[in-house]
């Protein structure tokens, strides 16, 4: 089907990691402009409050670190829309800690968070996106490609940096199917589950352009790479961070 096509019917999106900060920012715009949106969250608790948020039926409980989990959900949005447009993973778990003190059990925690979880959900969503030319995008963090040597989140950082390889690699396999993979890599972007260390007014002063990111520039961006305005954009990793890290 074209992205003509799709753009004259509702179409679905899954935002993984949806069930809270940028990610449910993503879910909320989306849903607000009248895409069939359905979110993943880790805890059956959080299920009520996002149903009333986005739809009964569009919340689905699992562990994107398995693989099982993984194409449980995204068969779970395919049976109920028939379709799958766009995938937004937010998934993606945040470390500071000094290298000294970072065990490979941490490494290996940030890789499965924040890589892992990505190569299951697009192995789950691969034929789906292809049969809608459908488009991914992928969080990463600002200065991820000028990151010099750190002490701190160093295990963070190793991961995000494979996802941004994984997801150029995708571009460039997936481009010839008519998808589109892109990543986002924010600033400091308030919201109630950030991480302490991102609201301290000290650092976020120390931003070029005077202020943190807001959740609507970042979701706005998000929604711009998986629409038509955005057809030609492959492999891209776009910076929504105020100049910081430049």
């Amino acid at each position: 089907m074209s992205n003509l096509e799709t753009d004259t019917r509702q179409r679905v999106a899954l935002i993984t990691g949806g069930n809270q900060g940028i990610g449910f920012g993503v879910a909320r715009l989306l849903h607000a402009e009248g895409w069939r949106v359905h979110v993943t969250a880790r805890q059956e608790a959080q299920r009520a409050d996002l149903e009333r948020a986005l739809d009964v039926g569009r919340v689905h409980v699992g562990d994107l670190t398995s693989a099982e989990d993984a194409a449980r959900i995204v068969g779970e949005v395919a049976a109920a829309e028939g379709r799958l447009d766009a995938v937004v993973h937010s998934v993606g778990p945040y470390l500071t800690a000094p290298l000294s003190e970072t065990t490979p059990a941490m490494f290996e925690s940030m890789f499965q968070g924040n890589l892992m979880t990505a190569v299951h959900v697009v192995e789950a969503a691969r034929e789906h996106l292809r049969a809608s030319s459908g488009a991914y995008v992928f969080f990463g963090c600002s200065g991820l490609e000028r990151w010099r040597a750190r002490t701190v989140t160093t295990a963070y950082i190793s991961a995000k940096a494979a996802l941004l390889v994984f997801m150029r690699g995708l571009a460039l396999q997936e481009a010839p199917y008519g998808v589109r993979a892109n990543m986002i890599s924010p600033g400091f972007v308030p919201h109630g589950g950030a991480a302490p260390d991102t609201l301290s007014p000290e650092l976020q002063a120390k931003i070029p352009q005077g202020r943190p990111a807001r959740m609507e520039e970042v979701a706005g961006t998000a929604r711009w790479l998986i629409c038509e305005e955005s057809a030609h954009m492959i492999g891209q990793n776009l910076e929504v961070s105020g100049g910081w890290m430049l």
